[in-house]
């Protein structure tokens, strides 16, 4: 298991997909984990709980849905409940951070690295979680 000193896991929150990323505050790095892909409630945060048993991290970012405009939409009232069962689940801090056009840039990445589209629509979603992780990890360095 990894040093968990300053270990931060990030989360793209969707209902079919949740992108992970993990990333280290001292350094200020992160990557794309995994994409969690599970067909019930219960299966989904099984999945969350091993990761966060595996990797021990001292925060949790979950990106923020709005729309392009900066407004609410349904998708962000969602994003922000599941960011509250997170921290009840794991009395962590929770950070939110705008995640406006993540999945587009993720695409457009896995796309110049040469990524087939049946890949790129899982690996996108982790792909999205390092954007939103990388966001955070540069506006609150150490």
């Amino acid at each position: 298991m990894p040093d968990s000193v300053g270990t931060v896991l990030s989360f793209d929150y969707g209902l079919k997909f949740i992108g992970v990323a993990i990333g280290q505050r001292i350094t200020g790095t992160c990557r794309p984990l995994q994409t969690i892909r599970a067909n019930t409630r219960n299966a989904r945060w099984q999945a969350i709980e091993q990761l966060l048993r595996e990797w021990d991290p001292e925060l949790l970012v979950v990106g923020l849905a709005l729309d392009q405009e900066g407004g609410e939409q349904e998708t962000t009232r969602q994003c922000r409940n599941f960011a509250q069962t997170l921290a009840s689940r794991t009395g962590l801090q929770i950070a939110l951070v705008d995640e406006r056009y993540t999945s587009l840039e993720a695409d457009q990445s896995l796309r110049q690295q040469g990524v087939r589209r049946k890949e790129r629509a899982e690996q996108e979603h982790a792909e999205a979680a390092a954007l939103i992780l990388r966001s955070y990890l540069e506006s609150h360095p150490l």
